[in-house]
């Protein structure tokens, strides 16, 4: 996504309120809607990023999912597919990708101070991945514990919204408790 792609703004319920570009949402940290997908394959282990160095936000750490800003108007389902097949090359539309969708969920800040909507999955396959290199460096696969282990290097957003998920995959017997 580009600094001059349009994104939707949000208030506190969801609804949009104005669509901006993108730079103008990073500058003034606007409430937006976004898509976050915990990649794990059969034996149980998640997909990790490593996030390039140009990204524009959180560059350089790892990330917990695969994701992104929602486009101005973009299907959330087709937001989250079109993620996970930009960046690691997955197509959840294949029979051997299970694709799970659980719905939004309000992502508050580290500070505190501001919140964005984020539209949660899980996609179970083993896939071999070809990662999208203007964006991730590379990957890992690592079990629960560990990307727990790993949060103060990874994107906050991002260890909040796979936390959701698989609490959220586990009460759906989609997970192993």
């Amino acid at each position: 996504m580009s600094a001059t792609e349009l994104v939707d703004i949000v208030d506190e319920d969801n609804n949009i309120v104005k669509t901006v570009t993108r730079k103008e949402m990073r500058k003034d940290q606007l409430p937006h809607r976004a898509s976050y997908i915990a990649v794990m394959d059969h034996s149980g282990k998640f997909l990790i990023e490593i996030r390039t160095l140009c990204k524009d936000y959180s560059p350089g750490t790892f990330d917990a999912v695969v994701g992104g800003v929602m486009q101005h108007g973009e299907d959330e389902i087709l937001s989250a597919k079109r993620e996970l097949l930009e960046e690691i090359g997955v197509d959840a539309d294949l029979p051997s990708c299970e694709f799970h969708s659980f719905g939004p969920y309000k992502i508050i800040s580290k500070s505190g101070m501001r919140y964005f909507y984020g539209y949660l999955y899980l996609a179970v396959t083993d896939s071999i991945t070809v990662r999208q290199k203007s964006e991730v460096s590379g990957i890992l696969y690592l079990s629960e514990e560990d990307v727990l282990r790993l949060a103060d290097s990874t994107a906050y957003d991002s260890v909040v919204a796979f936390k959701e998920i698989v609490k959220r995959a586990k009460e759906q017997g989609l997970i192993k408790k």
